[in-house]
């Protein structure tokens, strides 16, 4: 998937519950309120190679575009002109094959068995994400993947403050194993005010919490992609920049990949 010619749809739909949180600033809250009925989008990735791919997403009444283009980004918003961000985008070594096993032993997938999926004979695997096992994921990766070394410090700081689970499904074509969907979906009770009490007494013991958060935050989430024309004619035109935007100091490749890195 890392190098192939392929296309796939993405719809993503999150939910928050933000009734009990108080203490905020009225900027969050606000945010919070919008997106707490419910926010859907939906996506088209078009991979020609692994320096050649354009994702289009759009949310509500808003849409962006993004391609990479032999080692440059570029950005549209609601159908205006294309922005070439300055300088090339940074090589990744992406996903080896090695990470890939390792995650998919610390999250324990199981085989569900045979299933047809838009007319492809496949087999799904399944597994249970809960906090536990993403802190197993991220300690089994070591640093070797990209962000896990930062990943396993944040994870055990938040258990105290998060319960809840999810689950993860994927459909291998039993052909030649490549990835024909997946699925992710969760639902998570974060304790906001106990975490702002914990970490304000942390950095600063004697100033109190009576300006802290209180309250918890619900979050529901669910992603699906479904993958199609594994080496086909796939093309991806450069664009026509009409403007430049500065990289940002975070930037690690366009939809956080680097040239040759995985999907």
């Amino acid at each position: 998937m890392q190098t192939t010619p392929l296309q796939a749809s993405f719809t993503g739909q999150l939910t928050l519950n933000a009734a009990s949180l108080s203490g905020l600033p009225a900027s969050i809250q606000s945010a919070l309120g919008q997106v707490g009925s419910g926010g859907s989008a939906t996506g088209q990735l078009k991979q020609e190679s692994s320096a050649r791919r354009q994702l289009t997403a759009s949310a509500g009444s808003s849409s962006v575009s993004l391609v990479e283009y032999d080692g440059h980004g570029y950005v549209s918003q609601d159908g205006g002109g294309y922005a070439e961000v300055s300088g090339t985008l940074p090589s990744s070594a992406g996903i080896s094959s090695t990470d890939l096993t390792t995650a998919v032993a610390a999250l324990s997938f199981q085989d569900q068995g045979p299933a047809t999926v838009s007319g492809v004979s496949t087999e799904r695997y399944s597994a249970s994400i809960t906090l536990p096992a993403l802190e197993k994921l991220a300690q089994a990766l070591g640093g070797s993947a990209t962000g896990s070394t930062q990943l396993a410090p944040v994870l055990a700081m938040l258990a105290p403050y998060v319960t809840g689970s999810g689950s993860v499904d994927l459909w291998l074509s039993t052909r030649d194993g490549s990835l024909v969907r997946g699925t992710l979906s969760g639902s998570l009770s974060v304790d906001v005010g106990a975490a702002a009490s914990a970490l304000g007494s942390l950095l600063a013991p004697s100033s109190g919490s009576a300006s802290l958060p209180t309250g918890t935050l619900g979050v529901s989430l669910s992603l699906g992609f479904d993958v199609s024309d594994y080496g086909a004619a796939v093309t991806v035109t450069k664009p026509v920049a009409t403007s430049t935007l500065p990289s940002g100091g975070g930037w690690s490749g366009m939809m956080g990949m680097g040239s040759g890195a995985a999907l």
